[in-house]
């Protein structure tokens, strides 16, 4: 940064008479005081510091991006694994259907509060010991559910193991961003969302055949502590610290021990950290705000929420079709969820080439700068698609009909909520991109509460209206809601210009 210091009177600007020159000593002082100083300042060894994360070889980004992976894995396969077990759960401990389905709520509701307490976590502790601790805990809380002995303890236990669960989740947009250029980072982010959707998905698939086996429902559980404590050790033992500042600080640290610079500091050392005013103003306050004035938030959280929801109705209504209607086991009731599976990954494909091609290319014609509503065209086709899925899914219900019909519908349903799910997530981020923290935290509530609460209306819903017209009113309100990102793609900028909490593209 360039010198802006004052001249010690405003007259010297006009006339260099009227401030006396310093003595060329007092100079010499100056400047070799300035030398030392920049000599104590530690930051990066040039642009090709091998220390820096962003200069990671390829391979070494790919496994930290995999460790990242893998901790989301860990969570969202434990968030409705649960639900393989619900039917030995009913009956081992005389509980109705929905103090059952607790269970999945109970987890989504500590999910929710993750990014208050890992978001500044991290700020301050880096990445790798907020996500060492966060996976520890979660492993810890898990064991109560599996050994458990009434439904008190299982409920809190789930709890409490999503509240720690979400380390991974709030954690691994930040550790992508340490070591990929914005150039690369989208992909990667995808994939780590993308865990959140393809393992709850999994999870079932997985489960229902262990339920079925002589181990048991206890053993879904130990399953997820296993992989917990796998995910313990590979965080501590292969993930780095790949934030700037704690590397910077570290290297500071050993060179004022080793007394090779007993001065040595860096920028990030006078750095303020958020406190819980801060904490409670941007993931509570801020986020109810913005809530109440901004239309895209609003209404794209909508959007996201109910997608989000029919996500986990489908750990009730599967089991209802293919369990209760079709009589098929419980091993074999899991399979159909191979067939969202497939839509995922081709949901995933779709995001991902749109985000490689005409995205990249209205940023370069746009010289560099993200135009969010070029986010929106693969939200509009899931959009689309989605409904479709649906009423194929609804109107094939009928045991008289084949089942291959309903597998076929569930994939469209898995692409087109894949695509509107992180496409929402993306436009949300280039909207709100100051704040993003924010409004992904208002965002993460009601998306969170939407999630919680589906699985517990839904026994009524599919029992009441069956699962044809069940389905299809889901179909219904999917055909209302997709106007919200054609609007937003036709006036979505001039939205933006009204709000002092977007970012302009202009």
């Amino acid at each position: 940064m360039a010198d802006t210091a004052t001249p010690p009177d405003a007259a010297s600007l006009t006339d260099v008479e009227a401030v006396e020159t310093p003595p060329a000593t007092a100079i010499q002082t100056e400047e070799k005081k300035k030398e030392e100083e920049d000599a104590n300042l530690v930051t990066w060894d040039g642009p090709d510091d091998p220390e820096n994360p962003q200069n990671y070889s390829r391979p070494r980004k790919f496994f930290i991006t995999g460790i990242w992976i893998y901790g989301n894995l860990c969570a969202t396969l434990a968030s409705s694994i649960w639900s393989s077990g619900a039917t030995q759960l009913k009956a081992q401990f005389h509980q109705s259907t929905i103090v059952v389905t607790l269970g999945i709520s109970f987890f989504l509701l500590g999910f929710s509060i993750g990014p208050p307490l890992w978001g500044p976590t991290s700020e301050r502790f880096g990445r790798k010991w907020p996500m060492t601790i966060g996976m520890l805990l979660f492993t810890i809380f898990t064991i109560p559910i599996a050994v458990g002995q009434n439904i008190e303890t299982l409920l809190v236990s789930r709890f409490l193991q999503g509240a720690f669960g979400s380390a991974p989740l709030s954690l691994a947009a930040g550790g992508v961003v340490d070591i990929w250029s914005p150039a690369q980072r989208g992909i990667a982010i995808a994939a780590c969302i993308g865990t959140i959707f393809g393992s709850p998905v999994l999870a079932p698939i997985i489960g229902n055949f262990v339920a079925e086996s002589y181990l048991g429902w206890r053993w879904l559980h130990w399953l997820s502590a296993i992989q917990g404590a796998s995910a313990v050790l590979l965080v501590f033992f292969a993930l780095p610290e790949t934030l700037a500042s704690k590397i910077l600080q570290a290297r500071a640290a050993k060179l004022r021990k080793s007394g090779e610079k007993p001065e040595a500091r860096t920028v990030f050392d006078n750095k303020k950290h958020m406190g819980f005013v801060d904490v409670a103003r941007i993931y509570f306050m801020r986020p109810f705000a913005l809530l109440a004035t901004e239309p895209i938030l609003v209404l794209i959280t909508i959007y996201q929420s109910f997608i989000y929801g029919i996500l986990y109705l489908v750990f009730v209504s599967y089991p209802i079709e293919y369990v209760e209607i079709r009589h098929w086991s419980l091993g074999l009731s899991a399979l159909p969820f191979l067939g969202l599976s497939v839509g995922v990954l081709l949901g995933a494909a779709g995001v991902i080439w749109h985000t490689k091609t005409k995205f990249a290319a209205t940023i370069r014609a746009n010289g560099g700068k993200v135009i969010p509503e070029q986010r929106l065209p693969t939200m509009i086709i899931g959009g689309l698609i989605v409904p479709v899925g649906l009423f194929i899914f609804a109107w094939t219900s009928n045991p008289s009909i084949p089942w291959p019909g309903q597998v076929i519908g569930s994939i469209p349903t898995g692409a087109g909520m894949y695509m509107i799910f992180v496409q929402c997530f993306n436009y949300l981020v280039d909207v709100y991109a100051p704040i993003a923290n924010s409004a992904l935290g208002g965002n993460m509530l009601i998306r969170s509460s939407f999630a919680a609460a589906f699985p517990l209306f839904g026994p009524y819903l599919y029992h009441n209206l069956g699962v044809a017209w069940a389905t299809s009113t889901l179909g219904f309100i999917s055909i209302a809601l997709i106007p919200i990102p054609i609007f937003f793609y036709i006036y979505g900028a001039r939205v933006r210009s009204w709000s002092k909490n977007s970012v302009s593209t202009h």
